[in-house]
């Protein structure tokens, strides 16, 4: 669902039980900040993997993605995600498919990307997608809806041999995360998703989809054993009987109806773990339609509940895609000013750390453009809110109000920090902000802390310290509100 172009901390996530003089009616008084370690119980020690994506990074010049690149490591993205475009590697068909020195690729962008990255310690998700047009299977018609790479492979073989040299050509150089196609449950990425038998719409994509990845696996598997692929990377909305009965081969499936389709006997693509694209059909809410044709980052616990009826059960989950767009574009109804988007970025963070199932979450995308307005850059380049709190994240486990002696439990994650370090906790006194507690940190920035509020109040986390770049920086993440009864 997007463009249409283009420890030291131990298992102790660290307690902080600030008393009331810390914390007590009217914000306290400007006390030294404690240091204080301990546990939080049922909080994992380590966040989800953080990334951002960027869809002009295998698009401009190298020196140009060099710097794209710099900039995701600054903000502290952990992996990078880039679309792996086969029919952009392979405009010509190759003689010798599986060998990466085919004179038919040309992987000059790809190349300059995983060197970018490896620079900078940073690691690279693929995802591969794209069909060429020596490779589309001539029975499915062109179209002037959606585009031409969207038409399945006539082989799926010819996918799986494309995935071989790309993983013989970027696995020695630390590529380990591959997806196999993105969100085959709609048509702007994969077409047919149905087909006509009598007078119903029966689904094909899921036939067509479990090809493609059966042969993708197998081969990147056999060049990398240890390679990591995810499966399904499904879109969040579908078309759903009665209310929307698919009409044409053109109709998406909803996740959880491709999710089943691809769970039957004879297909079960295989997979490492399950990819998904919450993106959110509303602005952050705590209840859902149990029937809804959409799985977004509020109802995901349903997704996963699925996913558990299936083949797939207690599979890890990565969420691929994310974000909330401050324009308003044609394929995406919803958006929010910046300060809602830097607001909604730190809740969905709140929301995906305690879930020991979510192994990474990334989000979509750097920077806007005219299709697209989720970018934590403006079209201009110029930093909107959001970038500075996915810097440095944090918000309580439940946003529900506390009793006055009552804890509320933070989480967050200092993203620049690339080993153990600590963030202070502050909250605001007046036109001032009150250091209450200095908080370790485990190796990957994250902390947890335990605080008694005693009284409504606004809270943040602060950390100062050398970033990828090597300068010293301080960052400070989105205040939140913490309600007492």
């Amino acid at each position: 669902m997007r463009r249409s172009s283009h420890a030291i901390a131990t298992r102790t996530s660290l307690v902080v039980l600030a008393v009331a003089a810390l914390a007590g009616c009217g914000g306290g008084s400007a006390a030294e900040p404690q240091t204080i370690k301990g546990t939080v119980a049922g909080i994992p020690v380590n966040s989800p993997i953080a990334g951002i994506q960027d869809d002009r990074v295998w698009q401009v010049p190298a020196k140009e993605a060099d710097d794209r690149v710099n900039t995701m490591t600054k903000m502290g993205a952990g992996i990078i995600r880039v679309d792996m475009r086969w029919d952009q590697v392979a405009l010509k068909k190759p003689a010798r498919p599986k060998d990466q020195f085919d004179p038919a690729y040309n992987w000059d962008a790809y190349d300059a990307v995983v060197d970018a990255a490896a620079k900078r310690g940073v690691k690279v998700l693929f995802t591969v997608w794209g069909t060429p047009a020596w490779a589309a299977d001539p029975a499915v018609p062109k179209s002037t809806r959606f585009p031409d790479w969207s038409r399945r492979p006539l082989r799926a073989g010819w996918f799986g041999d494309f995935a071989f040299a790309a993983a013989q050509r970027f696995a020695p150089r630390g590529v380990r995360d591959w997806e196999a196609w993105n969100e085959p449950n709609i048509p702007i990425f994969l077409r047919p998703q149905f087909r006509k038998s009598g007078k119903s719409w029966v689904p094909v994509s899921p036939a067509t989809y479990t090809a493609l990845d059966r042969s993708f696996y197998t081969n990147v598997k056999s060049v990398d054993a240890g390679a990591r692929i995810a499966g399904l990377v499904t879109a969040p909305a579908g078309d759903q009987c009665p209310s929307s009965c698919p009409r044409s081969a053109t109709a998406r499936m909803t996740p959880s109806a491709f999710l089943k389709a691809v769970s039957a006997p004879g297909l079960r693509p295989p997979m490492t773990v399950v990819s998904h694209h919450p993106y959110p059909i509303t602005t952050p809410r705590d209840v859902s339609f149990p029937g809804a044709s959409y799985i977004d980052l509020y109802n995901l616990k349903r997704f996963e509940a699925e996913i558990d009826q299936t083949y797939l059960r207690k599979k890890k989950i990565w969420l691929t895609e994310f974000g909330f767009s401050t324009q308003k574009v044609a394929e995406y109804s919803l958006n929010v000013s910046e300060a809602e988007q830097a607001n909604y970025l730190q809740d969905a963070y709140r929301r995906v750390r305690p879930d020991r199932r979510i192994g990474m979450f990334v989000w979509y995308f750097l920077q806007d453009n005219g299709q697209w307005g989720s970018g934590l850059l403006n079209q201009a380049g110029q930093a909107k809110p959001a970038a500075g709190v996915f810097s440095l994240p944090m918000g309580p486990v439940s946003t529900r109000p506390v009793s006055k002696t009552g804890t509320v439990t933070f989480v967050g994650q200092s993203r620049d920090a690339r080993s153990a370090s600590q963030v202070t906790i502050q909250r605001q006194n007046g036109d001032e902000w009150t250091s209450i507690a200095t908080v370790p940190t485990s190796k990957d920035g994250s902390f947890a802390a335990k605080i008694v509020p005693g009284s409504t109040g606004l809270f943040r986390a602060t950390w100062t310290g050398d970033v990828p770049s090597g300068d010293q920086a301080t960052r400070t993440s989105w205040p939140v509100t913490v309600k007492v009864k």
